[in-house]
């Protein structure tokens, strides 16, 4: 994952990857897990089936971009 000094445009590649990896990686019956340090921030609280109600009450632009990407391919954020 990019680090949290890579510019935007890095970051934005490294999701479009990801997403084309789950296209042709992928079948509807798979159970995905993707790890790593997002350098995402994703807490604020509960939201739709991805966020969880536990979190740091905050919420940075990688965060909302995580945030944005799981409610998108249907994940969800664990372990923050």
């Amino acid at each position: 994952m990019p680090t949290s000094e890579a510019e935007e445009e890095v970051v934005d590649a490294m999701y479009e990857k990801v997403e084309e990896l789950l296209e042709t990686e992928t079948t509807g019956k798979d159970h995905t897990v993707i790890m790593g340090d997002w350098n995402a921030v994703a807490g604020e609280g509960k939201e739709d089936k991805c966020i969880d109600h536990y979190g740091l009450e905050w919420r940075n632009d990688r965060g909302e971009k995580l945030v944005e990407f799981c409610k998108r391919r249907k994940l969800y954020v664990a372990n923050t």
